[in-house]
């Protein structure tokens, strides 16, 4: 990415003076942060994973209690 196109504060805008996108649609996937949906939906997947070894510990353990 160029960096003419930075401000400032080294972020880049969302539009061009003429009203184009800054950055085009395609590569807004691999610059800047990452989309807050991807960030819960792997910390969800995740709890849901820890959750699921407990549960299953819980219940093989009890197969082996006289």
């Amino acid at each position: 990415m160029s960096t003419k196109l930075r401000g400032a504060d080294g972020r880049i805008p969302d539009r061009l003076p003429d009203g184009r996108p800054a950055v085009s649609w395609e590569r807004r996937w691999t610059e800047g942060a990452l989309p807050l949906w991807v960030v819960a939906t792997t910390g969800g997947l995740a709890v849901i994973f820890v959750l699921g070894l407990f549960m299953y510990g819980s219940y093989n353990t009890m197969n082996y209690l006289p």
